[in-house]
């Protein structure tokens, strides 16, 4: 069965009982702000479980792109996905769980026609936490179709509410079995005895309201949500070992494994963490250090990675084997597709020299001391090389084996809050309690590592210069900069807005001068002298007699930066790092403003 045929065998099917298709929210929720991301085809529809009427009807069915990142450690093995579609139907206050239950299993059973012996259900055992018993009508309602294997858990069965408060409900699921080996009616999802199920369907009888108070109420409306995972059905349906086999996926994984090594995990991993970055950069999200935009950041450092250790590199390819399976079912990913390449690869190509350097860092200390604190090394990866510390948790964990999570992320999150402290408590002594160890009008930073982080900022402030004289013109000349450490700001003659050519320019310009990573030195001459240079310098600021001069090259004679500054630099150009403009815009007439950082 492909993916198409399962789309249109749900969508007959529920059709054909009163439900009306309705269209899907992208992953970036459009009018709830307190999550990052849309993670359940329900979750656009809370304002109508809730009881006000949808223009649809009372019975809808869909199918929901939703992300989750709960299980991004997961990822790699059969069936877990960051990024992955549900088929859905509701009801609105009309059936039950009686009508919920019949109809799922006669589309598991006559549609995808699974036998019944390879089928398991599992229902709500109860709760005195919540004050929920035991679903009796569920459990009557399987028995009547004869279901052998019916499994009471208690939290696993119990879905929401998104929020700290909102509809929820307990659950019913599906599982079916996939091992070739027989399994008894004692063998049941969630026991010791069998790990061979997997999880197919899920209807939520969403009866309860959970209050401010934490009490579980029942509600005015009683709904049922049905979310039916369309990755695992295709695997299960078809008989196959992972989601990787499906139609869906196996053209990624085809671009990323020549030999379609679609069990390798590193294989696994860039193929859905590519993915789930495609419909992210699609969907509005764009790398950041915070909320949605880390999150996507997290992906692709990710993926480089992984990618480091299965020899992958077609960055273009794999983008396009996505956008080729799932363009007839999402037409904006063939149209963004540009952006989408643009965005992904401005991110991995940022990350791979702080790999470089970071994992180079760590794998030559860990073999010097193997006993040493890891936690600590981390940091100092962190510290000196910028490299995010769920890499080097990766990075350690394959040279030091089994590495506890939780306890290695508790060390390193103690390391880093001591370094915090150790910063105050300097500063304060320093400057009177000001918190700045550097406050020179330009440049602000409040410890060791912002004055590393601004410090590259400064030298990319003369290459950002350099850039848009040798693009735009001699005319430009620096008007004024502001520089912290989330992102410098340069201000700058010139009459007209950039066009995103420009910028294209501006920024390839830039990175090429750090990916050549000369030396960055500086002299003191005479001022006579040092305006004979050419270097770059304000035009109306009275200079002392003697001025300082950094250039960026082996000598002044071929520089490809050359300005009167007091510093400070790093010491060569491929300290700075991947260059990127965040904002372009106007300060006043003849004035332009560009916000950029380096990572």
């Amino acid at each position: 069965m492909t993916n198409q045929e399962l789309r249109d065998a749900f969508f007959k099917f529920y059709g054909e009982r009163g439900h009306v298709q309705i269209g899907q929210a992208p992953l970036v929720p459009e009018r709830d702000t307190s999550v990052l991301f849309t993670t359940a085809g329900m979750h656009p529809l809370i304002p109508y479980l809730l009881g006000d009427a949808h223009p649809a009807g009372t019975r809808l069915m869909n199918i929901q792109r939703s992300l989750r990142t709960t299980d991004v450690d997961e990822v790699s093995d059969a069936t877990h996905l960051t990024v992955f579609e549900m088929l859905g139907h509701w009801s609105l206050g009309d059936y039950w769980k009686q009508d919920a239950i019949n109809w799922s299993y006669q589309f598991v059973t006559q549609v995808l026609k699974f036998p019944k012996e390879k089928l398991a259900a599992t229902i709500f055992g109860g709760d005195d936490v919540r004050g929920v018993p035991l679903d009796e009508e569920a459990k009557a309602a399987w028995q009547a179709l004869g279901m052998e294997r019916i499994a009471e858990l208690a939290d696993d069965n119990f879905w929401g509410p998104v929020h700290s408060t909102g509809p929820c409900g307990p659950t019913t699921e599906i599982f079916v079995h996939v091992s070739p080996e027989s399994c008894g009616t004692d063998c049941l999802p969630g026991s010791e005895t069998d790990k061979h199920w997997v999880e197919i369907w899920n209807n939520v009888f969403m009866g309860y309201q959970k209050t401010e108070a934490g009490t579980y109420e029942p509600l005015a409306q009683k709904n049922i949500d049905t979310g039916v995972g369309l990755e695992r059905v295709l695997m299960t349906v078809n008989n196959l070992s992972s989601v990787y086999e499906t139609d869906l996926l196996q053209p990624t994984v085809q671009a990323v494994s020549p030999i379609n090594d679609h069990t390798n995990p590193d294989v696994r991993l860039v193929v859905d963490h590519i993915r789930a970055a495609v419909f992210m950069i699609a969907d509005g999200v764009e790398p950041a250090n915070k909320d949605r935009g880390y999150v996507l950041r997290r992906l692709i450092r990710r993926v480089v990675r992984a990618a480091r250790t299965i020899e992958f590199s077609d960055w273009a390819l794999a983008i396009e084997s996505v956008v080729g399976s799932y363009a007839d079912m999402y037409p904006h990913l063939e149209e963004r597709r540009a952006h989408i390449t643009s965005i992904f690869l401005a991110e991995q190509q940022k990350f791979e020299s702080q790999l470089t350097r970071g994992q180079t860092f760590l794998e030559h200390a860990y073999k010097k001391d193997p006993s040493q604190d890891l936690a600590v090394l981390a940091f100092l990866a962190f510290q000196s090389h910028a490299l995010p510390g769920e890499i080097s948790y990766e990075i350690l964990k394959e040279l030091a084996g089994n590495l506890d999570h939780a306890q290695w992320s508790a060390d390193f999150e103690s390391q880093m809050n001591k370094h915090r402290d150790v910063s105050k408590i300097g500063s304060e002594k320093k400057f009177g309690g000001h918190g700045l160890i550097l406050d020179n009008g330009e440049m602000k930073a409040v410890d060791e590592v912002e004055l590393k982080k601004v410090t590259r900022l400064h030298t990319a402030t003369h290459l950002l210069q350099a850039a848009l004289r040798a693009v735009l013109g001699d005319h430009v000349h620096q008007k004024g900069s502001d520089i912290t450490a989330e992102r410098l700001r340069f201000d700058f003659t010139h009459g007209e807005k950039l066009t995103d050519e420009q910028k294209q320019q501006v920024t390839e310009w830039v990175n090429n001068a750090v990916q050549k990573d000369v030396p960055v030195h500086h002299v003191v001459l005479p001022l006579a002298e040092a305006k004979a240079t050419g270097a770059l310098h304000f035009a109306h600021v009275q200079y002392p007699p003697e001025a300082k001069v950094y250039y960026m090259g082996n000598s002044l004679d071929d520089a490809i930066s050359i300005e009167f500054c007091g510093g400070p630099h790093v010491q060569h150009t491929g300290e700075v790092g991947t260059f990127k403009i965040l904002k372009e815009e106007s300060v006043s007439a003849g004035t332009r403003r560009i916000k950029a950082d380096v990572e």
